[in-house]
C-alpha cells in the first residue's frame, strides 16, 4: 500500500511540474479533430461527438478522459449568393481528465468558431478557426494519509506531515488556439490539410507565474485523404504535435464498407476496420460501426513504448460516439 501511494504521489507530482507537455491525445484524431484544429469542420451538419479514454498503468495508475462537443454550422438553409458559398460553425465543448484516485483532475471547457469560404464549384474550401478554452487543474487528495518529512540513513525519522503536496489546490488558466485548413468533401472523395497553433498566449499554470510553469505553445499539423464509392471507403489519415520538449506522431488507415444503402432520408450502415499507429508508443487497432447518422468506434493501444523493455504494461481503451443532428 505504502509502494503504491509513493507512485501515486511521484506520478501526479511529474503531470503538474511538467504542465508545459499538457495536451490532447485522442486515438481517434479524426473525429475529434476539432480539439486539434477549430477550421476542421468539414460539412454544414450539427453533430455531437463524445469520446471516453482509460489508460491503465500496470494497474498502478489510471488515467481516464472524457470529453463532449456540440457542432452547430450557422447558415440558413435559403441562403444564395455569398452566404451559400461559405459557412460559419460554432462548437461548444468540455473535457475533464482524472487519475483513479483523484488525485489529479483536469476539467476544461471550449468555445470555438470557424469560417469557411467556398473557393470554386468543386466544393474547395478554405477555413480559419479561433477557440478559447479553460482550464482548471486540481490535486486531490490522498485519503488523509501521512507522509515523512525527514529521512536518515535508517530510513524516515517519526516525524510526519499530512498533505505535503497541498492536497486540493487548484488553479485555472485561459488558453487561445487558432488553425487554418484546406479541405474538399464530395461523392468520390474527402480530403484536409490543415495547420494549427495551440497555447498561443503561453498561460501561466501557477499563481506565481513563474517561467517553469508555463505552458508552451503547441504546432499541429492534420492530414487526411478518403475516396468513396457506393459499395466502400478508404481512408488514410495523420496528424503531428511539437512541442518544446515533447513531439506526437500518428498515422492510420481505414477501411468502411455499407450493409445497406441510404433511402428516403436514411443513410444508411456500414461497419468498418482501422490500424494507426502513434511513433514510439502505440498500435492502435480499431472498429468502426455506422447507423444511420450515428457512428461508434472503439479503438485499443497495444503499448509498444519504452515501459515494455522496462517491464511495464499499459493498457488503453477509447470510445466514440458521434451523432449528426437534424
Amino acid at each position: 500500500m505504502l509502494l503504491k501511494r509513493i507512485i501515486y504521489v511521484l506520478a501526479g507530482t511529474f503531470f503538474f511540474l511538467h504542465s508545459s507537455g499538457q495536451d490532447l491525445h485522442y486515438a481517434d484524431v479524426q473525429s475529434m479533430n476539432l480539439w486539434y484544429n477549430q477550421s476542421l469542420k468539414l460539412d454544414k451538419q450539427k453533430d455531437v461527438r463524445f469520446n471516453f479514454r482509460d489508460i491503465k498503468y500496470q494497474s498502478l495508475v489510471a488515467f481516464r478522459n472524457a470529453s463532449i462537443m456540440v457542432n452547430v454550422p450557422l447558415i440558413k438553409k435559403s441562403a444564395e449568393g455569398f452566404q451559400k458559398k461559405s459557412f460559419v460553425s460554432a462548437t461548444a465543448a468540455g473535457s475533464f481528465d482524472k487519475s483513479n484516485k483523484g488525485f489529479f483532475k483536469n476539467n476544461t471547457g471550449l468555445l470555438g468558431l470557424s469560417y469557411s469560404q467556398r473557393l470554386n464549384a468543386n466544393d474547395l474550401y478554405l477555413s480559419l478557426g479561433f477557440q478559447g478554452t479553460q482550464t482548471t487543474t486540481t490535486l486531490g487528495n490522498l485519503g488523509g494519509s501521512f507522509f515523512p518529512d525527514q529521512f536518515d540513513q535508517y530510513g524516515p525519522v517519526p516525524v510526519v506531515s499530512r498533505d505535503p503536496l497541498r492536497a486540493g489546490r487548484s488553479y485555472s488558466w485561459t488558453s487561445f488556439n487558432s488553425g487554418v485548413s484546406v479541405f474538399q468533401n464530395t461523392q468520390a472523395m474527402e480530403w484536409y490539410a490543415g495547420a494549427s497553433v495551440r497555447h498561443l498566449n503561453r498561460p501561466y499554470t501557477d499563481e506565481q507565474k513563474t517561467q517553469g510553469f508555463r505552458l508552451k505553445s503547441t504546432l499541429g499539423l492534420q492530414a487526411g485523404f478518403t475516396v468513396k464509392n457506393e459499395l466502400s471507403q478508404f481512408g488514410l489519415y495523420g496528424i503531428t504535435n511539437w512541442k518544446a520538449e515533447a513531439a506526437e506522431y500518428l498515422i492510420g488507415a481505414k477501411v468502411l464498407h455499407s450493409i445497406d444503402g441510404p433511402s428516403n432520408g436514411y443513410e444508411g450502415s456500414a461497419i468498418g476496420i482501422g490500424f494507426a499507429f502513434r511513433v514510439r508508443d502505440a498500435i492502435i487497432p480499431n472498429l468502426q460501426l455506422k447507423l444511420n447518422k450515428t457512428t461508434i468506434a472503439l479503438h485499443y493501444d497495444i503499448n509498444i513504448s519504452g515501459l515494455s523493455a522496462a517491464g511495464y504494461s499499459r493498457q488503453g481503451v477509447e470510445l466514440m460516439i458521434s451523432q449528426k443532428l437534424n
